[in-house]
C-alpha cells in the first residue's frame, strides 16, 4: 500500500482513538455534558474571557463546548508554531546550501498531525456542536413546552423587536394568545397589532423592557419557549447568563427555548428587591440607537410569576374595557 494511503489511515485512526478516550474518560450527565473538565471550564469562563455564570443547564453545555475549541486551537497554536520554528532550523541555508527540490523524504509525523486535527474537529462537531444545537433547536420539546403552558408547567412568550427597545407577550389567564392583524400594528401603543375593540383579550404585554419596573418576568424552574420577530429591522435577543442568543428577523417568528435552574442562581447577586434582574442586548448592529437598545429580564419563583400574571391579565383586560368605554 502506498505510505502516503497508510499516513493518512494512521492519523484518521489516532484522531479518532484521541477523541473516544477524551469522551470516554469524562462523566456524562446527559446531552453533551463531560464535567470532567468543568473546573477549568468554570475557570476559562470566568476569570480569562470574563463571562457571568450560565443559569441554564444547555449554558454549562456551550461553556464547555466553548472550551473544548480553545484547548483545541490552543494546541494547535502551540503546536504549529513549534514545527514552524523547527522547520526555519532545520531548513535553512547552512544545514542546506543546495536547494533540494524533492523536500522532506519522511512526512509520516506530519500526516499524522495534520489528519488527527481534522479527525478531532469532526468529533467536536458531530458529538458536541451538532447535539447540542439540537437540543437548544428541538422541535419536539418546544410543542411539549407550548402543550404544558396550558396546566404551568411550561411556559411560551412571544418577544418583539423594535427600534431601540424589547416588548414581550403572555399568554392571560384564558392560557391563549389573541389574534393579530397587521391593521392594528402601532409601533408606540400596540406593537402586536391587537384588535383595540375587542374587550374579551386579556394577554399580558411587556412594552418597554427597558424600563426596570417593566422587565420581561421569567419563573424559575420552568421550561421557556420564546418566538422571536422583529416589527422593523434585523435584531439579536441576547441574555448573556442564560446562553441564549437568537436573530429577530422582520417576516419570521423564531424559536429558542430555556429553562432557568434555581440551583445556578447566586443569592449574592439579588438587587436590592430581592430578585435576579439580568441585562438583555442586542447582538447585532441595527441603527444608530444599537447602543442603547437593552432591556431588562427578572427570574421569578414560580409562585410569584403565577401571581404576577394572573393580575397583570385581570388589569390588562380591565383596562381595555375602560379605554373603549372612554373613546365611545
Amino acid at each position: 500500500m502506498n505510505k502516503k494511503y497508510i499516513g493518512l489511515i494512521g492519523g484518521a485512526v489516532a484522531g479518532v482513538v484521541l477523541a473516544v478516550l477524551l469522551v470516554n474518560s469524562a462523566k456524562i450527565e446527559g446531552t453533551n455534558s463531560f464535567t470532567n473538565l468543568d473546573d477549568t471550564v468554570t475557570y476559562t469562563m470566568t476569570e480569562l474571557f470574563k463571562s457571568p455564570p450560565p443559569i441554564t443547564e444547555h449554558g454549562w453545555n456551550v461553556d464547555r463546548m466553548i472550551v473544548f475549541v480553545h484547548i483545541l486551537m490552543a494546541i494547535l497554536f502551540v503546536g504549529w508554531t513549534i514545527y514552524f520554528f523547527v522547520c526555519l532550523f532545520k531548513f535553512n541555508e547552512s544545514n542546506h546550501p543546495k536547494a533540494d527540490y524533492h523536500g522532506a523524504k519522511s512526512k509520516l509525523w506530519t500526516t499524522l498531525a495534520e489528519y488527527g486535527v481534522i479527525a478531532a474537529e469532526v468529533v467536536l462537531i458531530f458529538c458536541f456542536a451538532i447535539p447540542l444545537w439540537g437540543e437548544v433547536m428541538n422541535d419536539a420539546k418546544l410543542a411539549e413546552i407550548k402543550a404544558n403552558a396550558k396546566d404551568d408547567t411550561g411556559l411560551e412568550i412571544h418577544i418583539l423587536a423594535k427600534q431601540f427597545d424589547w416588548s414581550a407577550r403572555y399568554a392571560g389567564n384564558d392560557k391563549i394568545f389573541a389574534q393579530q392583524d397587521i391593521r392594528f400594528a402601532d409601533k408606540s401603543n400596540n406593537p402586536f397589532g391587537l384588535d383595540p375593540n375587542d374587550t374579551s383579550i386579556d394577554d399580558v404585554l411587556v412594552l418597554a423592557a427597558k424600563d426596570r419596573k417593566g422587565a420581561i418576568v421569567v419563573p424559575a424552574d420552568t421550561a421557556v419557549a420564546l418566538k422571536i420577530t422583529s416589527m422593523d429591522v434585523i435584531h439579536s435577543f441576547k441574555v448573556l447568563p442564560l446562553r441564549v442568543c437568537k436573530d429577530a428577523i422582520p417576516g419570521l417568528q423564531l424559536p429558542i427555548h430555556f429553562e432557568v435552574k434555581t440551583e445556578y442562581l447566586d443569592e449574592n447577586q439579588k438587587n436590592k428587591d430581592g430578585e435576579h434582574v439580568f441585562l438583555i442586548t442586542c447582538a447585532q448592529l441595527c441603527g444608530d440607537g444599537h447602543g442603547s437598545m437593552n432591556g431588562y429580564l427578572k427570574i421569578v419563583s414560580k409562585k410569584d410569576f403565577k401571581t404576577w400574571l394572573e393580575a397583570k391579565s385581570t388589569a390588562a383586560k380591565i383596562s381595555r374595557k375602560k379605554n373603549l368605554a372612554a373613546v365611545k
